[in-house]
């Protein structure tokens, strides 16, 4: 199965919105990480992919 890439469309150190083509999600921040952090990893107009973004969320 191919893995999907999403488009981070916005980041408030709070959630963020992604978009993979017509697809779009909003995620919220894990309670593990800080804002800044999330932030980070998630900063607008990168990309990240669904494995790189389970890790995120993985303690």
């Amino acid at each position: 199965m191919k893995t999907k890439t999403w488009k981070v469309i916005a980041n408030t150190g709070k959630h963020a919105d992604l978009e993979s083509g017509v697809e779009r999600k909003e995620i919220q921040k894990p309670t593990h990480i800080s804002a800044r952090d999330f932030a980070h990893w998630l900063a607008p107009e990168s990309r990240i992919d669904d494995n790189a973004l389970q890790s995120l969320f993985k303690q």
